[in-house]
């Protein structure tokens, strides 16, 4: 309950009253005493007005406590305050202090030194990890030393400490395999081991040396030098990497889903890049064939380092969403929170907390992530087999560091050609690439096998040289002991070997060899400290230390990094690429990025709702226990996934024609989505299915089409003139006005379904208590559209059921509500209503003729709210048939339109249709249908069994010139017959002759215009690009004002005279 006016005035009043009483207080202070003399002209009392606050002052006061972060400026705070101190006497203390407050606030609202400069060379990261901090560019850079975080006070001398082969034996070696209790799979080891490599990389000459950033800036796949990165780029103005490759050697010893992963990436960076350069955000990328030599490598620099700064925060954010995620135990609780170091984090006083700073990796947190007990048992044997193919018959647990170090060496020099590389038993193709379906397989053996615990005594023993390596060199760095390090990040030093690991046996064997807790050396004390258990908040379950000193290392490598803080701009990554990057915290993996991009790089591999997909960090067994608990395994598939028939291409037009009629053994894929939609209950007729689906399509045509005689073609005609009336605006110059067609053609088809089909009320000036705005109800039914036809970036589909099955029940509902009334069958009220407003609803008539077929109120309103789908489908076609003739290509044709559409010849319309017909031949919605085979059949004497997929080319059917002579071009008299592949959606439900000679009215209002034309600049240009090599059937692939892709066209401004 809100305060009246008088307590609200009362209270500004008495705050008034106080500011005022105590500012005259003041004011009296400091005026002089008329019982002393007055002051000399040097005494620096300011003459003027009394120093009284106004209400305004009050006011700002209010909003500067209020809203300290976001001050409302209006308010004139800040001048009020100068106001009030340019009266204050200069030597006051008050004075000074109100300066040093305003200079120290207008001060530090700048950055000093600033945090980033302008341009290509420090939009982009360097090769080699240099420049990310400004004023220190070597920090961090590759080819540098480590740096050191904790200094060593407490005395370890090297002589006096175990043989490293003593405590391999006592304290690392693996007793027995124990899987890892949180249900960690395989894969995510795999992935942590991309993110050590990607900061750590050893020089082995000269172990002080990192050879790699110290950024998390996927230096495995782009290299760690501008060589390294020329290495594996193809200099073709395109931006592209070559086919699956990747600059790290060292990787393709190590277990294949490492590697496999780095293809994925690899590939990622070629899918970014090639939306970049079809999005052409800037309008800067050109064909590259028709490009100089110079502005190619130009364009080829621009497009690959914009997409590799999306890449690796496209890196990131899995680092941050999947891998955080699994390592806090989060995931188990479906929960998509995830820290956020990004931010600008503003405390007291504007004091900023530092980021983008820069990063040097130390070796104390270098020795931090040898997780080799956590080896699962399915990749210590595909280790021993790498060493049997090094070693030959060599016992692993003989083999010496010296021997170690000239086998790697060996290897290293061998193939220089990285696109020939291979791995893990795969072989590529003669297009460079691996095979889809041998990734995939890598990538779910990884996901099905569990990793092992934390523990000591747990690394394998092949590892033993590894580990015998990690304790020279860690010796070598000259650390600290794990007491020192652990008061470092501020934790409790251990007072006995019990406390560091409670199990008897280790404590005793580490007592023997370190004698006394402060001894313990670093690298030995993380590799077989007690693990933590599996609590709240803990997945990961290493060793308490690395537990703590993990979070910490995660935030400095990604808060220090400029390119992911100051420069994390959509001006460098472009509006889509900056979208693309960022978690998505309502898709099926709570905000997690790997299933993105595995999708995306495997395209088909792994079904939807696939827990190999969504969650591949975790074992399927441990999140089906997991999801059970909290109450959503229902959403998910648990089972491995199958490999997919491939997908069989048809292009001949007779065959898709076949494919398409051939109803009993081929089906649309629709029908399982409107199923999840809409339930059981049959009426939702779009998939065109079966006997049910077609009864209903004709209930829809014998009550809506077949009554209507040429009511609808006006209806449109009408309809389209009155939007372009009340939407049109001029700008400047009286003399034209401008509109934008895709708002005409929205509302035009929104009061249609609303006023003519299905009965909702539209909120509007003349009917308040209408139940939408025209916009609301187009955003419901474009969402239920999406669902069933649109191929949508796979991380959405969860989202988008779920809406559209809310947003089709709610329809549903209010389309019942209209039936009811308009029948009278409600309560006595409704029925009387019903007849009293039955003059104001068009689509009551629709309604009493639905209700004479004898079907169930249910049945119809599914039918109902399909046919208001499908026409949703009018936008599209209309707006790509406006922007098809204001091309220049089709000037002439315009013309011819111009007239038409005045003209007042009876065929003008038929001759119009044939224009809409003719544009959406050579400009359609789709250029292919899906089709799945549910019966063997034959298709152009081609045989498919049951569960083959068939893509039909559906443009491409409509360019076959034995069908249409000279396809290329327009005419509009060719025979309407001819025009039977127009897509599913719209025509199959309403008839093509329907569809185009209401569009055709539609059209025919546009271009009466006077003088019709595009608008000025980029808003006369349909924003969308197409993608021949895309995978969806749409043609076109829309842009919104933030340039991200759209199902429907978003604007499109048109000028006309007056």
């Amino acid at each position: 309950m809100s305060e009246s006016p008088s307590l609200a005035y009362r209270a500004a009043d008495a705050s008034l009253g106080m500011l005022s009483n105590l500012a005259t207080s003041i004011d009296n202070s400091m005026r002089p005493s008329t019982l002393q003399p007055p002051p000399s002209r040097g005494s620096g009392l300011r003459r003027g007005m009394p120093i009284v606050p106004d209400l305004g002052t009050v006011y700002s006061v209010v909003d500067a406590i209020q809203n300290s972060k976001a001050l409302d400026d209006r308010k004139m705070l800040l001048e009020h305050a100068l106001v009030f101190m340019s009266r204050l006497p200069r030597d006051s203390s008050l004075a000074q202090k109100g300066q040093d407050a305003v200079i120290s606030m207008l001060y530090k609202d700048l950055p000093h030194p600033p945090s980033t400069f302008v341009g290509d060379a420090f939009r982009f990261r360097s090769a080699d990890g240099g420049g990310n901090n400004l004023q220190q560019p070597d920090l961090g850079r590759a080819g540098l030393p480590y740096s050191r975080s904790v200094p060593q006070t407490h005395p370890l001398p090297i002589s006096e400490l175990p043989d490293p082969e003593l405590i391999f034996e006592c304290l690392l070696k693996r007793d027995k395999p124990t899987p890892h209790p949180a249900g960690l799979s395989a894969m995510f080891f795999s992935f942590a081991t991309l993110v050590i490599h990607t900061c750590f990389r050893t020089n082995h000459a000269d172990p002080t040396i990192n050879e790699t950033s110290s950024y998390v800036d996927l230096a495995p796949l782009y290299g760690n030098s501008q060589d390294d990165q020329d290495s594996v780029r193809r200099w073709d103005g395109t931006g592209r990497m070559k086919e699956d490759v990747f600059t790290e050697n060292r990787l393709l010893f190590l277990p294949p889903a490492v590697c496999a992963l780095l293809v994925l990436f690899c590939r990622n960076h070629n899918y970014i890049v090639r939306k970049l350069f079809l999005i052409n955000e800037a309008g800067t990328f050109k064909d590259p064939d028709t490009l100089s030599e110079e502005k190619r490598k130009q364009q080829d620099h621009v497009l690959f380092n914009t997409a590799r700064l999306v890449n690796v925060g496209f890196f990131v954010s899995i680092v941050l969403g999947d891998y955080l995620a699994s390592i806090l135990g989060i995931v188990r609780e479906g929960s998509d929170w995830s820290l956020n170091p990004f931010q600008d984090i503003v405390q007291s006083e504007r004091n900023h907390v530092p980021r983008g700073d820069g990063n040097s990796v130390s070796v104390e947190f270098n020795l931090l992530y040898h997780w080799h007990s956590t080896t699962s048992t399915i990749d210590e044997e595909w280790t021993k087999g790498v060493f049997r193919k090094i070693f030959g018959d060599v016992d692993p647990e003989t083999i010496t560091p010296q021997q170690f170090a000239k086998a790697s060496a060996a290897i290293a020099s061998t193939e220089k050609d990285k696109s020939k590389w291979e791995f893990g038993g795969l072989k590529r193709g003669p297009d460079g690439r691996f095979k889809d379906a041998e990734l995939a397989q890598l990538i779910q053996n990884a996901t099905a096998h569990v990793a092992s615990a934390f523990k000591a005594r747990g690394t394998p023993p092949v590892l033993r040289v590894i580990e015998i390596m990690g304790i020279m060199s860690s010796r070598r760095w000259g650390v600290c002991s794990l007491n020192e390090f652990r008061k470092f990040i501020g934790l409790k030093p251990y007072d006995s070997f019990a406390d560091w690991n409670s199990d008897p046996e280790i404590a005793t064997a580490a007592m023997r060899l370190y004698k006394h807790p402060d001894n313990l050396e670093l690298y030995v004390g993380l590799q077989a400290e007690e693990a933590k258990p599996v609590v709240d908040g803990a997945g990961l379950c290493p060793g308490y230390t690395i537990s703590r000193a993990i979070l910490s290392d995660a935030i400095c490598l990604t808060r220090g990094d400029r390119y992911l803080t100051t420069d994390w701009t959509t001006n460098n990554l472009t509006c889509w690429g900056f979208d693309d990057a960022t978690r998505d915290c309502n898709n099926p993996s709570f905000g997690g990025m790997l299933g993105k991009l595995i999708s995306r790089t495997l395209p088909g591999q792994f079904p939807e709702n696939s827990i190999f997909l969504w969650f591949p960090l975790m074992t399927p067994e441990a999140m089906k226990k997991n999801f059970t608990r909290i109450g959503i395994a229902g959403d998910y598939d648990f089972s491995r996934p199958v490999a997919p028939p491939a997908v069989q291409p048809v292009r001949q037009r007779s065959d898709v024609t076949s494919a398409i009629q051939d109803t009993a053994c081929i089906h649309t894929p629709y029908g399982q989505k409107i199923h999840t939609m809409i339930g059981k209950e049959p009426g939702f007729f779009l998939a065109l299915n079966n006997d049910h689906d077609h009864t209903y399509k004709g209930i829809i045509y014998e009550a809506l089409i077949l009554p209507s005689g040429t009511y609808f073609q006006s209806y449109f005609y009408e309809a389209t003139r009155t939007a372009l009336q009340e939407f049109a605006y001029t700008l400047g110059s009286h003399q034209s006005k401008c509109v934008d067609i895709v708002e005409v053609f929205d509302t035009v088809i929104v009061r249609f379904v609303s006023e003519e089909i299905g009965g909702l009320s539209l909120k509007t000036e003349d009917n308040p208590r209408g139940q939408y705005f025209e916009q609301e109800l187009k955003q419901l039914i474009e969402e239920i559209y999406t669902h069933v036809f649109v191929d949508v970036d796979i991380q959405h589909i969860f989202r988008i059921a779920k809406t559209a099955k809310t947003n089709a029940r709610k329809l549903s509902e209010q389309i019942k509500e209209t039936y009811v009334a308009a029948n009278g069958l409600g309560r006595i009220t409704e029925r009387l209503l019903g007849y009293l407003t039955s003059s104001n609803k068009p689509s009551y008539d629709f309604m009493r003729r639905l209700y004479k077929t004898g079907k169930s109120m249910d049945q119809l309103a599914n039918a109902v709210l399909a046919a208001i789908v499908a026409a949703f489908e009018y936008i599209p076609a209309l707006i790509n048939t406006v922007n098809f003739y204001l091309d220049p290509a089709h000037a002439e044709h315009r013309t011819q339109l111009i007239a038409l559409s005045s003209s007042k010849d009876p065929q003008a319309n038929n001759i119009i249709a044939g224009y809409v017909r003719e544009a959406l031949r050579l400009d359609p919605l789709f250029s292919h249908a899906r089709r799945t085979v549910v019966e063997p059949a034959t298709v152009g004497g081609s045989q498919f069994k049951r569960g083959d997929s068939l893509l039909l080319a559906i443009a491409d059917s409509n360019l076959d010139p034995e069908v249409f002579p000279n396809p290329q071009s327009v005419d509009p008299r060719r025979p309407p017959s001819s025009y039977t592949l127009m897509g599913d959606g719209l025509h199959k439900c309403f008839t093509d002759d329907f569809v185009h000679s209401t569009m055709a009215c539609a059209v025919r209002a546009v271009f009466q215009l006077k003088n019709i034309r595009r608008g000025p600049g980029k808003s006369g240009i349909l924003r969308r690009f197409s993608d021949p090599e895309s995978t969806t059937t749409a043609r076109s692939h829309y842009l919104n004002s933030k340039q991200l892709i759209t199902p429907f066209p978003t604007t499109l401004t048109l000028q006309f005279d007056v």
